[in-house]
């Protein structure tokens, strides 16, 4: 475990979250879920739920470097992406960056609430 960042599965979903934003964690997050999607077949969908809701987390330039280059790798493969955040405005910032990334293949979705989250990821 890399202090700042947890991960685990549960049932199909891959949940991944952020306690601080170190560098540490983000390529930790990075190569866990390198890891996981490729795990998955590519004829397959697969699931994440990335919780960034912690008081400590913020979107770093690393954290942004990474994401851009995970998406792009993956832009074409089935999926669902959900974000958990505490912010009700968070997912309004969110969706400007990652429109700036073009057409993904996968589905993106913010949410304050994890519960409704995991609905999302399973429906």
């Amino acid at each position: 475990m890399v202090e700042g960042f947890l991960s685990g599965q549960l049932d199909k979903i891959f949940v991944c979250g952020f306690t601080e934003s170190t560098d540490l964690a983000v390529d930790k997050w990075a190569h866990s879920l390198t890891t996981y999607i490729d795990s998955v077949s590519v004829d397959a969908r697969f699931y994440e739920l990335m919780d960034v809701s912690a008081k400590n987390v913020s979107f770093t330039p690393r954290a942004r470097q990474c994401t851009l280059e995970l998406f792009d790798r993956y832009r074409n493969r089935q999926g669902r992406f959900a974000f958990l955040f505490s912010s009700r405005v968070a997912p309004y910032y969110s969706r400007i960056f990652f429109a700036s990334l073009g057409r993904l293949s996968f589905d993106l979705n913010y949410f304050t609430d994890k519960k409704i989250a995991l609905e999302w990821l399973q429906s």
